[in-house]
């Protein structure tokens, strides 16, 4: 069967394959063997932080390549490392702050999958740090830290669009560009999604590394932040080898009881959500995700519509020159396959709050440049988008051994 990553470059596929957990080192070996650019995965690594993940499955497979390409990989992981170790002591220099004050922080996404998923930092490559606190305590947690050497900038930020916001204005460190937040919810309030926060911090657990002691979110509900922050927030086009990492070693804990996940994501309205990551997830990274909780949680669509949904995802993953056509396409593809009206979504999309948070920022924040593009004229733009679907459709088509996501084996035949 042909694999929805056929579509990607073979760099791309092999910045996936460094997803897996563990390494498939046959795979690896096989896509090496196709010849690499590495220049182009150097970039793409980069983009991902995943840098010092590449290097290590790399370097079991054998000699490392004499190309300046990898030299500059190597230099990338080093310089990741070195900024990882830096990361993991501002947080605890973070924590110990706020414990100073009486408060309470849970690690979330990177740093929480760092001390349960994957046992040490260094395994998790990450460029910024969330904690969560209890809601009453947000405030106090933000101005102690930086009256500890984190500083907001003001001059971009403004502090009065947060109002209402799921984490407080980002601090950043004041001698490295490392990036703080300090979350009351795990999503953004305006978003559709039901989850106590109650709950969250009842059934929180203790990771022990070393000598320390940190505050994580029960195993269920990393793996519902996780898939509703890539799928929903995140629209299936951001941090993607990262999300798919993180599940498939999420997963291989054998800590998820998937009964309680299932029943948890639809009774939160994140069915379709966790269907698309985990879906995702088990296709590209090998994730042991089982049969029946992907059916449980699949929208009501047929099979050819999700598999060509799929193909759109995926073509999606990376920024190519090969991706959706249309900012307008692009958002229907995703309503296609989030199913917001089925979900109880209702009105409310990922794109109308970032919206809305770009509106109230300062006219000078970076975050709300845009480049300016130049229109083509209509036809070529429709043109475009009918070819683009054309593609997708004769890509899901094109599968040998048609087969549903729900009936078998991860696909790893592209491996």
């Amino acid at each position: 069967m042909a694999s929805p990553s056929q579509s990607l470059s073979l760099e791309a596929r092999l910045l996936l394959l460094t997803a897996s957990v563990p390494f498939d080192d046959l795979s690896l070996r096989g896509a090496l063997d196709t010849g690499i650019d590495w220049q182009k995965l150097c970039v793409l690594a980069r983009h991902e932080r995943a840098a010092p993940i590449v290097l290590r499955a790399l370097r079991r497979l054998g000699p490392e390549p004499s190309d300046p390409g990898f030299d500059e990989l190597r230099k990338l992981a080093m310089l990741s490392v070195i900024e990882l170790m830096h990361l993991e002591r501002l947080l605890h220099r973070a924590l110990d702050t706020l414990a100073a004050r009486g408060i309470e922080a849970m690690l979330l996404k990177g740093a929480g999958l760092a001390y349960t998923a994957y046992g040490s930092f260094a395994d998790r490559p990450m460029g910024d740090l969330d904690v969560l606190v209890r809601p009453e305590q947000v405030q106090d947690a933000w101005e102690a830290l930086q009256a500890h050497g984190w500083c907001c900038p003001t001059e971009r930020v403004s502090v009065a669009a947060y109002t209402g916001h799921h984490h407080m204005p980002p601090l950043l460190d004041a001698s490295l560009p490392y990036r703080l937040e300090i979350h009351r919810h795990l999503v953004p309030q305006e978003s559709p999604f039901r989850l106590a926060m109650s709950d969250v911090w009842a059934r929180a657990r203790q990771a022990r590394v070393a000598a320390r002691s940190f505050t994580v979110p029960h195993p269920l509900h990393q793996l519902w932040h996780l898939c509703v922050h890539f799928a929903w927030s995140h629209t299936m086009s951001w941090g993607s080898w990262r999300t798919l990492r993180d599940a498939a070693a999420l997963v291989l804990t054998g800590e998820i009881e998937w009964r309680e996940f299932v029943g948890l994501a639809q009774e939160s309205r994140a069915a379709t959500c966790c269907y698309w990551t985990l879906r995702l997830a088990r296709r590209l990274a090998g994730a042991r995700i089982p049969d029946h909780v992907l059916s449980a949680v699949r929208p009501r669509r047929p099979q050819f519509v999700l598999d060509s949904l799929e193909r759109h995802y995926v073509s999606n993953l990376f920024p190519s020159d090969h991706g959706s056509p249309s900012v307008w396409l692009t958002h229907r593809l995703w309503e296609a396959g989030i199913a917001p009206r089925w979900s109880g979504h209702r009105s409310a999309r990922p794109w109308h709050v970032s919206e809305r948070w770009l509106v109230e920022q300062p006219a000078s924040a970076s975050r709300s440049a845009e480049p300016r593009v130049t229109r083509a004229p209509w036809t070529r733009r429709v043109g475009a988008v009918l070819g683009y679907l054309s593609r997708m459709r004769r890509s899901a088509n094109g599968d040998e051994q048609h087969r549903s996501v729900e009936s078998g084996a991860p696909d790893l035949s592209s491996r």
